[in-house]
């Protein structure tokens, strides 16, 4: 029997039970602390965790991997078990996390709340802080220390884990095998580097306006492709020569080393990953610079006055008329929408997208890209796992349409770290307003979650591509002609071709349980080119429905590019507001974590200082210009809410986690979800759900309480304050401390709700510009 002590976000429990298998410990901990976890709302289970336990010998933090760590003869041993929650982002700029400097997770240390800070974040904070001598406080729990939030290494070796096998280092153990894989390997990753460079300096055309990082980032990248290149010449040398195996395993190390950085210690392509992850983040970046210019101005000026000035000067009212301000000056019609392509592995992914694009251009054509830029990258495709990161191609068709296609990497059933679970987190970062799911063979159920989690959790649309139809059409025709499809006439194929791929339509329509499938398009896209198909391909009605998806793709509704943008705008309010306005000095918590003790000694007398301290955050962000009781003595409007009102939206109540804002718009009289789209469970992230303890009182409490409730609160006190003055002055201690996490529970609870109306503000906005130029498109003609 062995004694566990199991650690959940600072909560304790001992176990004495003898486990059998870790995969049963899990479960026992889950149970224990279910109350604990955060409950995914689609899946219904405990967002992802791990168990860690402290190595005595070193006192480093281990993942507990086999329940050989724990094994001992003395009974009496106690085992520090830890469970760890693990966020897909930063909980302040919402990016996700990663393996380069900035995108490195940290924890909170304080062991109630285990929220997570990307590195950059934390660099920005500590800086501002220190030239006000603050130390770093925790946005959400309230801890302070000067340190700041740690970087986590087992995180980060787990995140590196996760790297490893999306980026495909697994395979390169068996290049030497076959030199056609180890050039195979060699153009696909030369693809993908490639693909990012010209990708960012299509969005930066002016090389003069590319900041040094990116352009630093970019020479990484052509210096790694130059590198690639002679060894692709050596490996298509010994590929066409019979040179022994010794060379091609030669070959094969020192490709790997490359990869690596030449860096002995490292053997899983480590500076492959690195360059090709940077690229990304810098790829990321734009959108907010070059749609919210005014409000990226705005927050430079706020985050320069937070670290140089004592007084808060942010205000949430410049925010939305900023964000307004740029919101009038794009023109929708410019704005491309940003369709994904997912599924698993092999399923003709990328051969879709290249045929989607319609550029004319061979895969060997990417080699030559740097001597013709104009030439457009295709993305990589083979008979394996080609992509290993999302690739994205802003593509214009002929008649001028704008479009941006993403390439997501692929699902695999054996990859341990991108199974179901993660790979939603995959479609949510591609961030797309139209989904294209394909698969082939048959619709499983894990496309199906996908396709929910698409539907109903992103509120995005997702249309069905069953790909490589040409093997069922083959069998089809054999089965229904009684020829062979390559051994019969041209004339004979004609004749048959249109009732076969009714048929393939009639089979492939409706789903495992018998329901019909909607945007349903059937494909044959492949790299796949064989002697069987061959002939097939050469046919106009090979095509099947990729004219007709190409033409939808271009003609995409104009309330995909609303949704684009209103994300974009979110997205953006969402950034300003937990860089600027989640600090932990915008008002003097102490002050009223003090008061607060003190008047606890009053029945009761604890809540005015909350109450006032609430009063204070909501003036110092600019929501109220003055007290509510100066407001109501004076009548003058406040500024925030009359602005709001001006835009008469209906929004649900019960969205709302405070009631500071509430007057300021039309409340729904159902309880229907507000028309907010996808991201909001991210960026509105409950800000104290962990490490907040005790009653959530809401700002109006002392107006709002009943007399008998107070009753009853003031013989409670009272019956307390008897027991003596050692009891009291333990109850005022508590008082205070719950006063200055109610405070910081506020404080996010209020940047939560300025979020959250964001979305349907800037949907306002951009309707309203809608129909201004409809009308002006029609009093000029």
């Amino acid at each position: 029997m062995y004694r566990i002590q199991a650690v959940c976000l600072g909560h304790q429990k001992k176990i004495t039970v003898d486990y059998q298998s870790v995969d049963q410990l899990k479960s026992v901990i889950a149970a224990e602390f279910d109350k604990y976890l955060v409950k995914d709302k689609v899946k219904k289970i405990p967002v992802e965790f791990i168990l860690t336990y402290k190595d005595e010998a070193n006192g480093n933090e281990e993942l507990l991997k086999d329940m050989n760590v724990i094994v001992s003869n003395k009974t009496s041993t106690i085992f520090p078990l830890s469970v760890k929650r693990i966020w897909d982002s930063c909980c302040v700029c919402l990016n996700p996390f990663g393996i380069i400097s900035d995108s490195l997770p940290c924890e909170c240390q304080e062991p109630d709340c285990g929220y997570q800070y990307c590195n950059g974040c934390v660099k920005s904070i500590m800086e501002c802080n220190s030239r006000r001598n603050q130390p770093f406080y925790c946005m959400y729990c309230g801890h302070k220390y000067h340190e700041g939030p740690q970087i986590n290494n087992l995180l980060i070796d787990l995140l590196w884990k996760q790297f490893y096998l999306k980026y495909g280092s697994d395979l390169l153990n068996s290049l030497h095998i076959m030199p056609g894989t180890l050039l195979n390997d060699i153009s696909c990753r030369i693809t993908h580097v490639q693909c990012l460079i010209k990708y960012i300096k299509k969005k930066k055309p002016d090389a003069c306006s590319i900041p040094g990082k990116i352009k630093s980032s970019i020479e990484c990248g052509v210096q790694l492709n130059n590198d690639l290149k002679e060894i692709q010449i050596i490996a298509k040398e010994i590929q066409t020569t019979d040179r022994t195996d010794d060379y091609l395993q030669i070959c094969c190390d020192k490709y790997r080393r490359l990869l690596s950085g030449n860096d002995e210690a490292k053997t899983n392509c480590e500076l492959f990953i690195e360059i090709c992850e940077t690229l990304l983040y810098h790829i990321e970046q734009p959108d907010f610079e070059t749609y919210f210019p005014t409000l990226k101005r705005l927050m430079a000026d706020w985050e320069y006055s937070l670290k140089a000035k004592e007084s808060f000067e942010p205000k949430v009212i410049k925010i939305y008329k900023s964000f307004e301000e740029d919101l009038n000056a794009v023109e929708l019609g410019n704005l491309a929408c940003r369709v994904g392509f997912f599924g698993n592995i092999s399923v003709g992914k990328s051969s879709l997208v290249n045929d989607v694009r319609k550029n004319g251009h061979t895969y060997s054509d990417v080699l030559d890209a740097e001597i013709a830029p104009h030439i457009e990258i295709n993305s990589p495709v083979s008979v394996g796992k080609s992509t290993l990161c999302q690739l994205e191609f802003e593509h214009q068709y002929s008649d001028g349409k704008n479009v941006i296609l993403v390439d997501i990497q692929g699902s695999t059933d054996y990859d341990s770290n991108l199974k179901s679970g993660n790979y939603f987190d995959e479609l949510r970062k591609a961030n797309c307003e139209l989904y294209i799911l394909v698969f082939q063979d048959r619709l499983t159920d894990i496309h199906k979650k996908w396709y929910d989690y698409i539907v109903n959790v992103l509120h995005r649309e997702c249309w069905l591509v069953r790909n490589k139809v040409d093997d069922l059409f083959l069998r089809l025709f054999r089965e229904d002609v009684g020829v062979e499809f390559n051994s019969c006439s041209e004339a004979k194929r004609n004749k048959f071709a249109a009732n076969i791929i009714q048929r393939i339509r009639e089979q492939v329509s409706y789903d495992s349980n018998g329901e019909k499938l909607s945007n349903l398009y059937l494909t044959f896209s492949s790299s796949e080119i064989n002697d069987y198909n061959r002939k097939l391909s050469e046919m106009p009605y090979a095509k099947f429905d990729v004219e007709t998806l190409t033409e939808n793709i271009k003609n995409l509704p104009v309330d995909f590019r609303k949704i684009r943008l209103q994300t974009i705008a979110m997205n953006a309010v969402a950034k300003i507001i937990n860089i600027c306005f989640r600090r932990g000095y915008v008002v003097n918590v102490l002050k009223y974590k003090i008061a607060a003790g003190l008047a606890a000694i009053i029945p009761f007398g604890d809540l005015i200082p909350r109450y006032l301290g609430r009063e204070d955050i909501r003036q110092a962000f600019g929501v109220n210009n003055r007290s509510r009781f100066m407001a109501w003595w004076t009548g003058e409007k406040e500024e925030l809410k009359d602005y709001l009102k001006g835009f008469s939206i209906e929004i649900d109540p019960n969205s709302f986690k405070t009631s500071a804002l509430k007057t300021a718009f039309e409340l729904r009289s159902t309880s229907a979800a507000p028309n907010v789209n996808a991201g909001v469970s991210l960026i509105a992230r409950p800000a104290a759900s962990a490490g907040i303890a005790g009653v959530s009182l809401t700002d109006d409490v002392i107006r709002v309480v009943g007399v008998g409730g107070i009753n009853a609160v003031r013989g409670v006190s009272i019956a307390f304050i008897v027991v003596g003055v050692g009891l009291t002055a333990a109850l005022c201690a508590w008082s205070a401390v719950m006063n200055g996490k109610q405070m910081y529970n506020y404080l996010n609870r209020l940047c939560d709700d300025m979020i959250l109306i964001s979305a349907p503000i800037a949907m306002k906005i951009i309707e309203n510009n809608e129909k201004l130029r409809e009308q002006h498109s029609i009093n000029t003609k």
